[in-house]
């Protein structure tokens, strides 16, 4: 008889026909943060691995000693920054209280830390009046900036033409007697988020959102409880991959003002967190903003060095890993069938199987699960029942038992808030990549590196781990990066 062996590997999508003598069908596998005015370089160390990343933390050379740099912005080859320094050398610009007046400055970037001067980023803009913080669309044709007078705190807009604003008008949601002010543009341009007193807020300011419709700005939405307190929030920021950051004095503060985050999830503001040094200080941290979208460099503004409030560049060392895939399970179970054995019910002949691992299994189709990855010879032999003789090996294929090639956490499904909690990458299998490196984020903001490392989590939830793996391939030499995740129930 001729036999036509068939493998299909569901799981690996891996299909192999060649003729042997019998079909053995794998059908599917069921299977203490510290300033000076040179560049600050923070590398943790902790029990020989990494705590939170490293950061490059660097001082804007345009800062002094005499005027107040509160928030900047990347914009075309430089920033927009607000501050208070004067417009010209000859000429101050002050409130009624004969205070500096704040303007918006345009700052061009000559190298790594080298800027012009500071000018006027529109006189349109620039009136008598203090100017704040500011968001540009992500074409660049549109403004939302803030503005300060004897009548309060306001949001207004301009459109951008022949290379100057122009067009200048006020936030629609503005209101007498109220202070609505830092606005921040999402990257689609559909969302405006702002901090205001407006009432029905938690108290102080709160971080507001609204949705821009087909007649314009729709009501504003307070964010929640988990995002606001009976303090104050200011200065939100929605970063290109959606996360929300704020500054705010309220929860586990470093000290005054501190920068937290926060992500959405179906329409639901999760926990925010606050962020670690040096990024947040004992100082007061008044503003963040990112120069891409996943918040590899942007700039901080901090009164870290004194007095006056400056502008900080911060760069990450720490990588980035998108697109995920959720981790898969290793499983050694498969399913094995003789096709061409149909009917042998009806006779004395009986299959037995010899799965290559000291175990045997009867049947037309039987189930094994292998007790570890590895090369097992599988083998059918045929028994006759009344005559208990045995036809050996009318059949043989090598099954290969491989761990699925991803990095693999180890972890367990539930832990308990405030108590260490171990991680293990050592049961990762990529055995095409040369590993130089595993990367852990705990879903808290939090991030490690290191084969096996701890973590404690400070309050309950459903928390999202990635490990990601910087290897050189075996093949081309080239760096690869990869990840998984997988969800931890902290309690």
């Amino acid at each position: 008889m001729n036999y036509e062996l068939q493998i299909n590997v569901v799981s690996n999508c891996f299909w192999l026909t060649r003729k042997i003598g019998s079909v053995i069908r794998l059908l599917t596998s069921l299977r203490s943060w510290s300033f000076s005015y040179s560049v600050i370089l923070l590398s943790v160390l902790v029990s020989n691995l990494w705590a939170q990343s490293d950061y490059l933390i660097e001082p804007l050379s345009l800062n002094n000693n005499y005027t107040n740099e509160i928030f900047a912005i990347p914009y075309e080859k430089g920033i927009i920054c607000s501050s208070d320094r004067r417009t010209h050398v000859l000429v101050s610009r002050l409130d009624i209280s004969n205070q500096q007046l704040f303007h918006l400055f345009y700052v061009s970037q000559k190298d790594s830390n080298k800027w012009s001067f500071p000018h006027l980023l529109s006189k349109n803009i620039s009136i008598n009046i203090h100017q704040g913080s500011c968001s540009v669309s992500a074409d660049g044709k549109e403004i939302y900036f803030s503005v300060n007078d004897e009548t309060g705190q306001r949001i207004f807009s301009a459109s951008k033409s022949h290379d100057d604003w122009t067009n200048i008008r006020p936030f629609a949601h503005n209101r007498p007697n109220y202070t609505t002010t830092h606005p921040s543009l999402s990257s689609d341009g559909k969302r405006l988020f702002f901090a205001s007193n407006i009432p029905d807020g938690f108290g102080g300011f709160d971080i507001y959102v609204c949705e821009r419709t087909s007649s314009g700005w729709g009501a504003p939405k307070n964010l929640g409880p988990e995002v606001n307190t009976p303090e104050n929030e200011l200065y939100p920021f929605i970063q290109g991959n959606g996360e929300l950051y704020f500054s705010s004095s309220a929860h586990d503060s470093m000290g005054g003002l501190d920068i937290f985050s926060v992500r959405e999830n179906n329409g639901v503001w999760g926990l925010r967190y606050r962020l670690d040094e040096p990024i947040n200080s004992t100082a007061d941290d008044i503003s963040y903003t990112a120069a891409d979208a996943d918040g590899t460099h942007g700039y901080i503004a901090s009164n870290r060095a004194g007095k006056s409030f400056d502008l900080f560049s911060f760069k990450s060392f720490f990588p980035v890993f998108n697109n995920c895939e959720e981790q898969e399970e290793n499983n050694y179970t498969y399913e094995f069938r003789e096709k061409m054995a149909m009917g042998l019910d009806t006779t004395t002949l009986r299959l037995m199987w010899d799965m290559g691992d000291g175990t045997t299994r009867y049947g037309e189709e039987v189930e094994h699960t292998f007790p570890s990855i590895g090369q097992y010879d599988v083998y059918i032999n045929v028994v006759d029942t009344l005559t208990g003789e045995i036809e050996k090996h009318v059949a043989h294929e090598v099954v290969h038992v491989l761990d699925i090639e991803q990095p693999y956490i180890t972890v367990g499904e539930t832990v308990n808030a405030g108590t260490p909690v171990s991680f293990d990458a050592s049961n990762s299998y990529l055995p095409d990549l040369y590993i130089e490196e595993y990367y852990w984020m705990f879903g808290d903001r939090k991030r490690k590196k290191g084969i096996r490392t701890e973590h404690i989590y400070t309050a309950p939830g459903v928390y999202r781990v990635q490990l990601g793996v910087i290897g050189r391939s075996k093949w081309t030499g080239e760096i690869e990066k990869v990840c998984v995740y997988r969800e931890i129930i902290v309690q």
